[in-house]
């Protein structure tokens, strides 16, 4: 069935993915500036009279998040539009827009008028397919892809191992003109070979011109280098020392113009033009524009960000392995990568690019032992592995990596002036060292530790009363602190540590109130300290607390459901004390819906402990309710999946105690006071 090709607005729309931009220019300057040879233009060849141009080419977009339709601009212009030609790769192929605008095109447009050009990829390879699916089978009225295969349409290969870019563009024009391939190809060969003797005779006589003009374009080209480092100098300036101005007094928008408008003056230039250094400059422009991105909670934008970032800089190293600054950069992308994949609950990919940007700090360090800024990125290498140990409930293994972490950062800062940055960074390696001391039940030293922490903070802002990050590191320590109070007995300086917390991060979240860091870690302390309400009876304030951080998560994850950190970790938290508060209220029976759905959050994480702590209290629900066998089954299954280890020890007493093994319960009891563990739910249950 043969369409007119007359009456159409556009001669083609083209569907491509994203990452496939740079082969949708290409195509669209190729076929508009394509000229129908003259012998064929007005012959009518069963389609029409044969187009002089094949002009315009439907290309204006970035492909969009996939929604429940293709929206109605794009829609009309598939509606006027002569043939669809389809970019065929393996991102097209994944791309749920590429085919919802190929179903949408078959659907109500003759099928025979889809056309498609290779770029990557191979037809019918599982694991490099490059067809979206959308071509290669029937799709129904409602647009769904059926699993009823069909056969693919014309396809051009542009690659060299194909036909080619100039062969594939004829393939193209000849079946949007309705002409024999051969013919144009003839045609196009005596086309190419009146243009090159043209050529020749104007180049002889342009030849007496341009060594005329040679001299004033040397001058040109001097002029744009220099204007060139002067844009180049600026934009280093606006990745570097302007970064830092604005980093610590957190204007999330001030930098956000910063790494758009980098990105944007490279994005006029030619990628293959950039030297090294402009390669990296790009990098760390993507870097920023990532970290904003899953500032602002969309860490699928940042993935996408820190991803073409590792990229750019893994290539400038595979060029220059052993330059200590492309060992940097690309250490810098490996990190966010892993971030991304940490905070999403990936722990397998975690782990493995942490520990790739633990082997790319030790080259730093093997270059220059003495560096301090290679001091750092060794002291953060050990963190991150700490990190990842620790959320596997590996604390043993994870002690001495947060201690190696904490001596590389002191390390970094001796013999040199006060410097904010550094101080951070040490406060915030005893923060983590103080985590680890924690969960050993080494309860005094962590209480050291994280009280240095604060005390490096607070002389900071005595001296930088602005600086946002320390501002958040302290609130966050603050928590820390609260929490060994209580542990330790002290109810009332727990509540004030939160109290003071609170305060520092309602004040930050009015400077910017779309920073998720900050959010996150002002929920943390709504949290921690209505639970310290529910140990001293006050159940009230901690209702209204607790309400307040479960709609800050709710709206949190509707930002971004894939953030595990948020999803799973302070959901789960709200979810257990909140039963908790139910439980001690006297209303058993509501606490069962909130601990339900925190055992379903858990159930699969590495590390058991919550999954174990749900269940115990699962456990107390069911016994309120008159259920001691359903309870019995919650206590035993808790038990034997805790670990047994010193930060367990208070859960396993209870347990034990719950499943009338008293012996065992004393003897847990006895090492818990000898550490002076003085928790007020502890107490109760020994009766105290």
């Amino acid at each position: 069935m043969g369409e007119p090709s007359d009456g159409y607005r556009y001669r083609a729309f083209i569907s491509y993915s994203w990452v496939d931009a740079k082969w949708g220019k290409w195509l669209q300057h190729a076929i508009e500036t394509y000229r129908t040879p003259k012998a064929l233009i007005g012959e009518d060849r069963g389609h029409g009279p044969v187009l002089a141009r094949l002009h315009p080419l439907f290309k204006d977009r970035e492909e969009e998040a996939a929604g429940s339709s293709i929206g109605a601009a794009v829609e009309a212009a598939l509606a006027d539009s002569a043939f669809l030609i389809v970019i065929c790769s393996p991102n097209s192929a994944k791309s749920q827009w590429v085919n919802r605008e190929v179903a949408w095109f078959k659907t109500h447009r003759d099928p025979a008028r889809v056309l498609a050009l290779i770029v990557g990829g191979e037809p019918g390879d599982p694991a490099n397919e490059c067809f979206p699916r959308a071509l290669t089978h029937r799709i129904a009225d409602d647009l769904t892809i059926t699993d009823i295969p069909e056969d693919a349409p014309l396809a051009a290969d542009a690659r060299d191992s194909g036909d080619g870019k100039r062969m594939a563009k004829l393939k193209l024009a000849a079946a949007m003109l309705g002409v024999g391939l051969d013919e144009l190809v003839r045609r196009d060969e005596r086309r190419r070979t009146l243009r090159t003797r043209a050529a020749v005779t104007a180049s002889l006589t342009l030849a007496a011109v341009m060594s005329t003009l040679t001299w004033f374009a040397v001058e040109a080209r001097k002029e744009a280098e220099f204007q060139r480092n002067q844009a180049d100098g600026l934009v280093e300036f606006m990745l570097t020392d302007l970064r830092d101005k604005l980093e610590p007094v957190g204007r999330l928008d001030a930098l956000d113009v910063v790494g758009t408008r980098a990105l944007d003056y490279y994005a006029k230039q030619k990628l293959g033009d950039l030297d090294a250094d402009a390669l990296g400059r790009r990098a760390r422009a993507l870097l920023l524009v990532g970290e904003l991105s899953n500032l602002r909670g969309d860490s699928g934008e940042a993935l996408k960000a820190f991803t073409e970032a590792a990229a750019s800089t893994a290539e400038q190293l595979a060029r220059d392995p052993d330059n200590p600054q492309r060992i940097f950069d690309h250490a810098q992308s490996v990190f966010w990568v892993g971030y991304i994949a940490y905070n999403r609950g990936e722990v397998t990919n975690a782990e493995a690019q942490f520990r790739e940007y633990k082997r790319l700090a030790d080259r730093l360090l093997a270059i220059d032992p003495k560096n301090p800024e290679w001091q750092m990125e060794s002291s953060y290498a050990e963190s991150n592995l700490g990190v990842m140990l620790n959320a596997q409930g590996r604390h043993a293994e994870s002690e001495p990596a947060f201690a190696a972490s904490l001596t590389m950062a002191e390390a970094s800062a001796r013999g040199r002036a006060f410097d904010a940055d550094r101080q951070i960074e040490i406060g915030n390696a005893a923060n983590w060292l103080g985590v680890a001391k924690d969960k050993l039940g080494k309860l005094a030293e962590a209480r050291a530790l994280h009280a240095r922490e604060i005390a490096i903070y607070e002389e900071v802002l005595r001296r930088d009363p602005d600086n946002a990050v320390a501002k958040n590191r302290l609130g966050v320590a603050l928590q820390f602190l609260a929490s060994l109070e209580l542990q330790l007995g002290d109810s009332a300086a727990a509540l004030q540590a939160y109290d003071r917390s609170l305060a520092v991060h309602g004040e930050l979240l009015r400077i910017e109130p779309a920073n998720t860091e900050w959010q996150q870690s002002e929920v943390g302390g709504r949290i921690g300290k209505a639970n310290t309400l529910i140990a001293l009876g006050r159940l009230g304030e901690s209702r209204a607390l607790l309400e307040g951080a479960s709609a800050q998560i709710g709206k949190m994850i509707a930002m971004d459901p894939a953030n595990a950190a948020w999803s799973a970790g302070s959901r789960f938290d709200v979810l257990r004390i909140g039963a908790t508060l139910a439980l001690v209220s006297g209303r058993a029976e509501e606490a069962k819906a909130p601990i339900a759905e925190a055992i379903a959050l858990v159930a699969r994480k590495p590390d058991p402990t919550d999954h174990a702590t749900a269940l115990l209290f699962a456990g107390d629900i069911e016994a309120r309710l008159g259920a001691p066998e359903a309870a019995r089954d919650y206590w035993t299954g808790a038990l034997a999946i805790l670990p047994a280890v010193a930060s367990t020890e208070d859960e396993r007493f209870m347990l034990l105690k719950r499943l009338g093994r008293s012996d065992e319960a004393a003897r847990l009891a006895a090492a818990l006071d000898r550490r002076g563990y003085r928790d007020p739910a502890y107490l109760r249950e020994k009766g105290l």
